[in-house]
């Protein structure tokens, strides 16, 4: 008899850890729709103020049940239908709690659909910038920034402000090329707002690829797109190349992949001295392409 009820005790046991479980995540899902239920950037100070200490109760329950929490923000941050900035900062609280490359996909697949108005721009790059540093593909949450023509960001370390476009370069360079080529691509020669269009340029002038070229040159020759860009695409083109002293100084950085490399490496670093080796080793790499 005691061997006939293992079984059924068993099952009674999960089962009840089931609805234990489950009723956790209901509980997290109503506490993320009571604490996320404002936007940032509508209120006041003051407000502001009132609502982070909310905010850090939050989070300071999550970090005391790590994995009820854990469990629950996977789910939740896969629901786009989630407050805007619950997606960026439940996010953040994620990456705090596990640092696991699928969690880390789940964060830039969310924060791609918050609301930029809400945030600090530079903690948003800089997020995202040691995400592209890790390997992640970041091409979401990046071309997140050509919602906000004004977009820029002050890295006060190295009295360096990026634009748009150098802060979409910078969230793509140090991550696999492949993950962000084909969507430069097909965006630019779809996309409507003259500074994302700039922006997409000057990202598949650093591509250095043929098919990069040839959208590029595509864009120059479309006469429905504004005359201004279509200059800066003809422009781009014909950027000219290194003088034969510095060709000479990077001919012993190998090969063209060894260059690419390279180059992936060194935009892991923000800085003003990074942009500069940034074009020398895309001219390099455009000297060899040339040259094969």
């Amino acid at each position: 008899m005691r061997m006939a009820r293992k079984p059924i005790s068993m099952l009674f046991c999960l089962s009840v850890l089931s609805v234990i479980a489950n009723a956790q995540s209901a509980s997290i899902h109503d506490q993320i729709q009571q604490t996320y239920s404002f936007e940032p950037h509508l209120l006041s100070h003051d407000q502001q103020i009132a609502k982070s200490v909310v905010l850090d109760k939050f989070w300071n329950d999550a970090k005391a049940q790590p994995s009820a929490y854990i469990s629950a923000l996977r789910v939740e941050l896969a629901d786009l239908r989630n407050p805007p900035f619950f997606l960026y900062d439940g996010s953040m609280l994620l990456g705090t709690l596990s640092n696991t490359h699928e969690d880390r996909v789940i964060e830039l697949a969310a924060v791609a659909h918050c609301d930029l108005r809400d945030l600090q721009q530079r903690e948003y790059f800089l997020q995202i910038h040691r995400m592209a540093g890790l390997g992640e593909d970041t091409t979401a949450a990046a071309f997140h920034l050509l919602d906000d023509p004004k977009y820029q960001v002050f890295i006060p370390q190295h009295v360096l402000t990026l634009g748009q476009d150098y802060g979409l370069v910078y969230l793509l360079l140090p991550t696999d090329q492949r993950f962000w080529e084909q969507a430069a691509i097909d965006r630019v020669l779809k996309e409507k707002d003259p500074q994302a269009q700039k922006s997409l340029l000057l990202l598949l002038w650093y591509a250095q690829t043929d098919a990069a070229d040839k959208a590029i040159t595509a864009f120059a020759s479309d006469a429905t797109k504004p005359e201004v860009n279509r200059k800066v695409a003809r422009e781009t083109m014909q950027r000219p190349g290194l003088g034969t002293k510095l060709m000479s100084g990077l001919s012993s950085h190998g090969s063209e992949d060894d260059l690419r490399k390279k180059r992936q490496e060194r935009m892991k670093s923000v800085s003003d001295e990074a942009l500069i080796d940034l074009d020398k080793y895309t001219m390099a790499i455009r000297a060899k392409r040339k040259r094969s």
